[in-house]
């Protein structure tokens, strides 16, 4: 744990004074009688507006969202650091329930701007005024299928307060609330997930064998409302498709990452037929650890020292800027806002939501990033991570609201890069082979939790739909479509034990976002590609790759990566990157002869 430390907790201050600041209140009933005001100016003229009243239109919705967004967003940052704090749950749910009732008021704007005839629309998406809102309207007419009446889409928002919004808010709240006790040093400890979690990294196997029995074995005591959770959220999704006539559950998902299901479909094919680049990894894995024919799941994560090194919070801090620093002076000085002005909570403790996130808020507001630190290096990665997220979401304020936010895959990108640079600044600052093979593992099994276990989880999920989708299912089945999705990964390189078949019960991605998860893979090989893009040219490619960054969601992915020379819909594009991931191995394996 930290030493020498206090708390790293980060200031609300800028949205709010307090939980009690009397402008919350304000701001809502100043978005509620803007968007009230907004519905009875343009209601039922959408489609037959001109541009310049158009533009006008799109203009006004972008400051009621502004405002709209901002009291949801600190209740939501508030609560997700004190989850067992009754007062943060109410404010919480109350602020979301005025955030819902104010989009309500501006449904009909999407659905008649959706239902809009191909000569009405055309007007505004050649309109020059309304050109930089020309992408927002075309991916307003890619949904259009797919959007319902007003009176329904209220009703679709009114309904998530008491459904998915309700049942992802129980199961926050529920694991947030879970204690995992387990011996540490002689003395019964009751840890965070996150702290448990972090155990898993420890020299000492049966320490790391006990975490992984305490972390699964309490999911395993709470899976009969957990396993509720899940079939009815998986059921809600089914339901939602059909009413909305997708033809299968990831194409919404697909849609709002702006990619096709093909070219999903067609990563996903691509890492599982390098499944075995994984397996070679965790069998010389075995061999170094002389674990051979007996290395099991909880193995895994285990270091190749007896000693771990541990980091305070400040040491990880300045690798972490010194690494974006050696990139581009620019990423350094915005990374090291989030630590001066405490735009960043990292200490583990009772009742925070475990993992970590970036909340980008929207333009007028900066992101905040939430870690849970506990000294490891994977920590200062993890940070690294989501202050890769928070320079995205930070540069790309110059956009507009409707143009601020990237799709999900392209989110990953800039966190998955900011990885790869501290990565690459610990190799380049210290020729210690120790050191050189620590790193070298740590990319390679990065790669294999970002792309490969990522892409597995996706797997699963699929399948865990369609079983929901066949009846109600139980804990025992999706325990089972667990274990063998897990075996085509590791195959026989990796042995598991009972407690592991729970894994999937503990991953939030799959309670919080559908199919989510593939966008890490897809994130970590155009990662990859950028990287080499860089290596190739160490002087301006930095320049390129922040210009990237700075577009947030104004174009699609391939037109944004299209301005570095990528192409994600290339045949051969997802294989170049599993060849880049031999080479790293084929060096680990050097530097461990």
């Amino acid at each position: 744990m930290m030493e020498n430390q206090g708390e790293i907790r980060w200031d609300l201050s800028d949205l709010y004074a307090s939980t009690t600041d009397p402008q919350i209140e304000a701001d809502m009933a100043e978005a509620l009688k803007l968007a009230d005001e907004f519905a009875r100016r343009y209601r039922g003229r959408v489609a037959g507006m001109p541009p310049d009243e158009m533009l006008g239109a799109l203009e006004e919705l972008e400051r009621i969202y502004t405002i709209s967004y901002k009291p949801s967003s600190f209740a939501f940052l508030s609560f997700s650091v004190d989850t067992e704090n009754p007062e943060l749950q109410a404010l919480f749910s109350r602020c979301s329930e005025v955030a819902t009732e104010t989009y309500n008021h501006l449904v009909f704007f999407d659905v008649e701007l959706k239902a809009a005839r191909d000569e009405e629309f055309a007007r505004f998406v050649t309109a020059p005024e309304l050109s930089k809102y020309h992408h927002y309207l075309s991916v307003k007419r890619t949904l259009a299928p797919h959007t319902l009446s007003e009176a329904e889409e209220r009703l679709f928002a009114q309904l998530r307060l008491t459904g998915i919004s309700a049942w992802n808010q129980l199961y926050t709240e529920i694991t947030s609330a879970l204690r995992f006790p387990i011996e540490v040093g002689g003395e019964v400890k009751q840890l965070t997930d996150a702290e448990v979690r972090s155990l898993r990294t420890e020299p000492d196997r049966d320490l790391r064998r006990r975490a992984g029995e305490s972390l699964y074995s309490v999911y395993e005591s709470n899976s009969r409302v957990l396993t509720y959770v899940f079939n009815t959220i998986f059921q809600d999704h089914k339901i939602t498709i059909g009413l909305r006539g997708f033809r299968e559950p990831i194409e919404p998902t697909a849609l709002e990452s702006e990619l096709s299901t093909d070219v999903i479909e067609l990563l996903m094919a691509t890492t599982e037929a390098n499944y075995g680049i994984a397996q070679e990894y965790y069998r010389l894995k075995a061999k170094m650890l002389g674990l051979e024919g007996n290395f099991r799941y909880y193995d895994v994560l285990a270091p190749y020292t007896k000693e771990e090194t541990r980091y305070s919070f400040a040491e990880a801090q300045a690798l972490v800027l010194d690494a974006f620093g050696q990139f581009d002076n620019r990423l350094r000085e915005i990374a090291e806002k989030f630590f001066t002005q405490r735009w960043i909570d990292a200490t583990p403790r009772p009742g925070k939501r475990g993992g970590a996130f970036c909340d980008g808020l929207l333009p007028a507001y900066h992101p905040y990033v939430l870690a849970n630190f506990t000294g490891r290096l994977d920590d200062a990665f993890t940070i690294a991570h989501e202050l890769g997220h928070g320079i995205h979401f930070y540069l790309a304020r110059q956009q507009n609201v409707l143009s601020y936010e990237p799709t999900t895959p392209m989110a990953e990108v800039a966190s998955v890069f900011g990885e790869m640079l501290l990565a690459d600044y610990l190799r380049e600052r210290d020729s210690d082979p120790g050191l050189q093979r620590i790193v070298l593992s740590k990319m390679i099994e990065e790669a294999i939790s970002t792309i490969f276990r990522q892409v597995m989880y996706t797997r699963w999920e699929q399948r865990a739909h369609a079983r929901r989708a066949a009846g109600v299912a139980t804990a025992d089945e999706y325990n089972a479509l667990w274990m063998e999705e897990n075996s085509k990964l590791y195959g026989s390189a990796v042995s598991f034990d009972a407690p592991d078949r729970w894994g999937w019960i503990s991953i939030p991605h799959f309670v919080h976002y559908r199919f989510y998860c593939f966008s890490y893979a897809f994130a970590h090989l155009v990662t990859f590609a950028l990287y080499k893009k860089f290596r190739e040219d160490r002087s301006g490619f930095p320049a390129r790759h922040i210009e990237l960054l700075a577009s947030g969601g104004k174009d699609r992915p391939e037109v944004i990566l299209g301005t570095v020379g990528l192409n994600p819909y290339d045949p051969d594009f997802w294989q170049r990157g599993f060849d880049l991931l031999r080479d790293l191995l084929r060096d680990f394996q050097q530097s461990a002869s």
